[in-house]
């Protein structure tokens, strides 16, 4: 049961973990390895939001929109009017994830079939990075009241946005992180980040300004697949600190 005031996951035995949903209008951080479900949980939060009738966005950095839709296909999942900032170097279009509705384009139009061909090729004029998000977001929220913004994955922005930084120089990315999660605080949206678990022993500018952080965790005995779920901190919460066991079934994810 979702408490008043919280805004729900679409995952109601995570929900109970969070004492009641996420707090509206907040940034949190997802963090997980590869496989390990984080992008699921990220998208059944989405998912949640379209059957409230709420306009939610996902920025989609891993993969193309059209592969996303058909890999949750096996749940039932129907994603088409989820809008997306394909973030992918080569593109510059916001459009349904479906290849039936063109939303606006920021530059560079392409249909659906052409964006997938052309996701996977960088090149040197490509620009990907926090901050040019930041500003096609800002572009966006102008026409629409956005409830819930998934960005997946920090890992591969900050990844792609590594052939221009100064290394060892991370002040300038800590301020965009913060002025992107200001931006989208002061827009009253409730915002899943995800990314890779980083260095242990040094805080990375996401783990600071964000106001919680999930971790869920796969590891293998034998040939027998273990998830965990962990609510890593959340401020200004209560909130369910154990591990707690989590699948991912035909109905989407669910926690034990």
């Amino acid at each position: 049961m979702v408490a008043e005031g919280r805004v729900s996951t679409g995952i109601p035995g995570l929900d109970r973990m969070l004492g009641g949903g996420l707090m509206g209008g907040r940034p949190y951080l997802v963090t997980g390895g590869t496989g390990s479900g984080k992008s699921l949980l990220a998208l059944s939060f989405l998912l949640e939001g379209l059957r409230l009738g709420e306009e939610v966005l996902l920025v989609a950095v891993d993969e193309p929109p059209t592969e996303i839709v058909e890999n949750v296909r096996a749940f039932g999942w129907d994603l088409s009017a989820v809008r997306t900032l394909d973030a992918n170097p080569g593109t510059r279009a916001i459009k349904r994830m479906a290849d039936v509705q063109e939303i606006r384009a920021l530059s560079d139009l392409k249909t659906m079939r052409d964006l997938t061909a052309d996701v996977r090729k960088p090149s040197d004029s490509d620009d990907i990075s926090i901050q040019s998000i930041h500003l096609k977001l800002r572009q966006q929220m102008g026409g629409a009241r956005f409830k819930r913004v998934v960005v997946d994955s920090l890992t591969s922005i900050r990844r792609f946005a590594m052939k221009s930084a100064i290394m060892g120089d991370v002040q300038p990315e800590r301020t965009e992180v913060q002025s992107l999660l200001r931006f989208l605080s002061e827009m009253e949206v409730t915002t899943l980040l995800t990314a890779t678990p980083g260095n242990p022993m040094v805080l990375s500018p996401e783990e600071i300004l964000t106001r919680g952080e999930i971790l869920v965790t796969r590891k293998w005995v034998g040939d027998r697949s273990i998830r965990q779920i962990k609510i890593v901190r959340m401020r200004g919460s209560a909130h369910d600190p154990e591990r707690r066991p989590f699948a991912i079934t035909p109905q989407g994810f669910v926690v034990g």
